[in-house]
């Protein structure tokens, strides 16, 4: 008769383990497979939106759209006339993130096409044709490009910038603090011949500004309107909550301060007893009014500071000084 081996029960559990070891492994590797190889998009396609195959238009400002493509990191755009197989002028080739591009042309015969980009692969082109044709200008807007709306500034001056339309021959740029609400008490008005002007700013203050083209028969309508903000004001100094100032903590400690105005982010600083910086991850950039500080040696003296700055650059003075003992 053949008997069991005595070994028998602690060979299978053995097994049952080395399997499920190999099984939690291949679950990690999927998911970290996941993480470091990308999707192939070769075999995918673009879908382009606006403007349509051969579409007719007499609007000067075009934005472009396309969907946005699974697994692609970043789009490339090529913009031509009148053909690609027959270039005499390219208008643009970018690489974005997004998936709308805006342009303002003149009118004649355009391609563009446009194609999805990963890390590891590409697809083709998509191509697309369309006409612009000769209108009025009294029809058309002015495309902004600087600054982005929204913009945030602690330097006294900021260049304020726009495409050129076909046919206009000067741009009147209004800028204001009042929303245009009276047009005879505007922050300023001029009218350039140029796309930019550097505007030197005095007040602290919302600005909004917009333009339009001329020539000596019409006028463009007004862009839209954008915002932006002169700040030279920091913050004030943040005020440091915890731990207490000389008090025994153990490790790991968290330092605390309290919200500090406007500010958006904090510098904390962290130093040894001989006022030097404790590291070279210090000062230390966060957006949290905390930080978990894990070194430092039984019984050593370690001191602290932040300061805080807003949207615009402006940084406050430094919070006070505070120091504590590491226990164990």
């Amino acid at each position: 008769m053949n008997t069991i081996p005595e070994n028998y029960h602690i060979n299978t559990k053995g097994m049952r383990h080395a399997m499920l070891v190999a099984g939690l492994c291949a679950m990690f590797c999927l998911a970290a497979c996941s993480d470091f190889f990308e999707e192939s998009i070769t075999d995918s396609t673009p879908v382009l939106l606006s403007p349509g195959e051969n579409a007719q238009t007499n609007v000067y400002l075009i934005h472009f759209m396309w969907e946005p493509l699974d697994h692609a990191l970043r789009y490339r755009l090529q913009l031509a006339s009148p053909s690609f197989d027959s270039v005499k002028l390219f208008h643009a080739d970018s690489t974005m993130e997004k998936t709308v591009f805006s342009i303002s042309l003149q009118p004649g015969e355009y391609q563009w096409r446009v194609k999805a980009l990963n890390g590891s692969s590409e697809t083709s082109y998509t191509t697309r044709s369309f006409t612009i044709h000769e209108a009025s200008l009294s029809t058309q807007m002015v495309l902004q490009t600087a600054p982005a709306d929204n913009f945030i500034t602690n330097q006294n001056s900021v260049d304020i910038g726009w495409q050129g339309i076909f046919s206009a021959t000067s741009y009147r740029l209004q800028i204001d603090t009042n929303s245009f609400v009276n047009e005879e008490e505007l922050v300023l008005e001029r009218v350039l011949d140029g796309e930019t002007f550097a505007f030197g700013l005095a007040d602290e203050a919302r600005y909004q500004w917009r333009v339009r083209a001329e020539n000596d028969t019409a006028q463009s309508r007004w862009s839209t309107v954008r915002n932006f903000t002169y700040d030279r004001t920091p913050p004030p100094a943040p005020t440091l909550s915890a731990p207490g100032n000389d008090t025994q903590v153990n490790r790991p400690v968290t330092l605390q301060w309290g919200s500090s105005g406007d500010a958006v982010s904090y510098r904390l600083y962290v130093y040894k007893t001989d006022s030097t910086l404790y590291n070279a991850q210090f000062p230390l950039r966060l957006e949290a009014t905390s930080h978990v500080f894990d070194a430092g040696a039984r019984n050593e003296r370690i001191l602290w500071r932040v300061r805080a700055s807003d949207r615009a650059g402006n940084e406050s003075g430094f919070s006070a000084w505070r120091s504590f003992i590491i226990r164990n």
